[in-house]
């Protein structure tokens, strides 16, 4: 047998023992491939996944960073060893190796977007908010008319503590691209909610139905803003608004309704909420399990019993 046919066999054995689930076979299988052809990095990207498939992480980092350093070295990057890297670094909380090697590649390619991306979200991830705003700052510089980069840098000013900067970088982002506003508060909104800005969220939405009063999106989410902020009869109108015209969907707003209220604790009125989809909808079992959690939270053993009851009946039906 030559080498050639001997690689095809070794390569055909490890790719069987990958799907039928047995790494360790299929790791020694690509490590003898390596030996024969120490160049070829198709096999040291397949050991990289198999490893990661079988739960060795730290041996998979080993050759996705060996895989970077040989693209780094011929200043040919293809991404893949960066961004599996990058995955793992974020999935397992490592945020100095994450800042490592997003500042590294960053580094290598200064006018490359797409990196300063990387490098301005690890920052952020590792509580560096005023150096994730540096770097956002740095791609607008690169492409001043590009909205998404003021989007950017808008959360990295609202994790630093400036509200009102992040409020102008995204108000930015609509006058280069007025089309999207709506998307862009939302999006605003939405980054409040996280910071706990629950005014300024509502703001935000209402600057979305200023521009787009019929969005039902925005209507919801503004709803469930107000139900955030304890303003339950302005809640109640904006979910009222849309439940008016929504027709045979009623019962699935009105369940949307009941878990926003259930998440912030207003139990009494999410019973309100859910009973009214059951009523629209009474063949759905989620509805009296989502009634019977909140009755639960009342301490209405009962009545909790009863809504299971009746999931119980639909499902033997």
């Amino acid at each position: 047998m030559n080498v050639e046919e001997e690689t095809i066999l070794y390569q055909d054995r490890a790719e069987a023992c990958v799907r039928a689930g047995r790494y360790e076979e299929a790791i020694n299988l690509y490590r003898k491939l390596l030996e024969m052809h120490p160049g070829r990095e198709s096999y040291l990207l397949a050991l990289a996944w198999t490893y990661l498939d079988s739960g060795s992480t730290p041996a998979a980092i080993e050759c996705f960073e060996n895989l970077l350093e040989r693209e780094l070295a011929r200043n040919v990057f293809s991404g893949f060893a960066f961004d599996e890297l990058v995955r793992i670094f974020k999935s397992e909380r490592r945020f100095d190796r994450l800042l490592e090697i997003c500042g590294r590649l960053a580094a290598a390619q200064p006018d490359d977007v797409v990196l300063l991306v990387d490098l301005g979200d690890a920052y952020l991830r590792a509580g560096m908010a005023d150096r994730a705003a540096g770097v956002f700052r740095q791609m607008i510089a690169l492409e001043p008319d590009a909205p998404a980069h003021y989007c950017h840098l808008g959360n990295a000013l609202l994790a630093s503590g400036d509200l009102d900067g992040a409020e102008q970088a995204y108000e930015r982002a609509v006058e280069i691209d007025p089309a999207a506003a709506g998307t862009f508060f939302n999006r605003l909104a939405e980054e409040f909610i996280k910071g706990g800005q629950q005014g300024r969220a509502e703001r935000a939405l209402r600057q979305c139905l200023k521009l787009f009063p019929e969005e039902t999106l925005y209507r919801l989410r503004l709803g469930d803003i107000l139900i955030l902020e304890g303003k339950l009869n302005e809640a109640a109108a904006a979910y009222g608004s849309v439940i008016a015209t929504c027709g045979a969907s009623a019962g699935i707003y009105y369940n949307r309704w009941g878990n926003s209220l259930a998440g912030s604790h207003h139990h009494q009125e999410a019973v309100a909420a859910f009973r009214q989809a059951i009523e629209r909808e009474p063949d759905n079992p989620f509805y009296y399990h989502r009634l019977a959690a909140s009755y639960l939270a009342l301490g209405e053993t009962d009545r909790a019993a009863e809504a299971l009851a009746g999931a119980g009946a639909l499902k033997k039906s």
